[in-house]
């Protein structure tokens, strides 16, 4: 016959520290998953308003400067159409570049407006291994051009930060800091890139290939959080299949000796 569950194995030391410490890290676990579960909500308010964004029409770059002043952010996404004429003499690169499975040079090169401001136009990445800057075979068309493409901000500077350019002239880079840029590059430099899609003088065959749109994805905070949840369901049942099996267990009754 199976024995009744004894209450005395709650009142044991060893037990209450068990329970108590099972509980702390079930609650721990709990606490892990909810935080998931509100990244998830972040990620897809994020992505509902970078869809938005995406979706509006090309407006002036100069209308977006405007309304948003120095706010990279909340200009990210959003297309803007400028009017200007590329340096080419003071493009830079990036070299070792990734995006999904493109990978190559990136090249950047400065667009002054007719404000006189700069504008740093990420034209895209060409093979490994071009000469330059200028890069040989891409380079742009002279004179004053109308082009297009998604606002970002600049990209944050690696942990070691950047050499100084040989000579003060900026030709390459491993980040692309607007701060940093704005050091090296003549002109007020604007608070945002322009990741180049479309201009008014197409150069078949010589542009470099356009980075593209961020793939928008939920990430993995739905799994993690579902990982987090289960963990706590087996400490918490697990602490209590163990307290539940010592306090049932048979009684050892130890003769005494003759």
């Amino acid at each position: 016959m199976a024995r009744s569950f004894d209450t005395a194995v709650l009142r044991r030391p060893r037990w209450i520290a068990a329970i108590v410490v099972g509980l702390m890290i079930t609650l721990l676990f709990v606490r892990l998953g909810i935080w998931q579960l509100d990244r998830l909500d972040e990620r897809r308010i994020q992505n509902t308003t970078i869809e938005h964004r995406m979706e509006e029409p090309p407006r002036p770059l100069v209308g977006i400067l405007g309304q948003y002043g120095d706010d990279a952010e909340a200009m990210a996404y959003r297309h803007a159409v400028a009017e200007g004429k590329f340096r080419t003499e003071d493009e830079f690169f990036s070299i070792g570049r990734t995006y999904g499975d493109m990978s190559g040079t990136l090249v950047a090169t400065p667009f002054d407006l007719q404000d006189g401001s700069v504008l740093i136009v990420v034209r895209g990445l060409v093979p490994p291994g071009t000469q330059g800057p200028p890069a040989a075979g891409y380079v742009p068309a002279t004179g004053v051009m109308h082009i297009e493409g998604p606002l970002q901000p600049g990209e944050q500077s690696t942990a070691i930060g950047e050499s100084p350019p040989d000579g003060g002239h900026l030709t390459s880079l491993s980040r692309l800091d607007l701060g940093y840029i704005d050091q090296w590059v003549s002109g007020d430099v604007l608070p945002v890139l322009l990741y180049l899609e479309g201009w008014t003088v197409p150069n078949p065959g010589n542009i470099p290939e356009p980075i593209p749109q961020p793939e928008l994805t939920e990430g993995s905070h739905l799994g993690y959080a579902v990982q987090w949840f289960a963990f706590a369901l087996i400490v918490f049942f697990g602490v209590a299949a163990l307290v539940y099996r010592q306090g049932t267990a048979p009684l050892i009754i130890e003769n005494e000796p003759d």
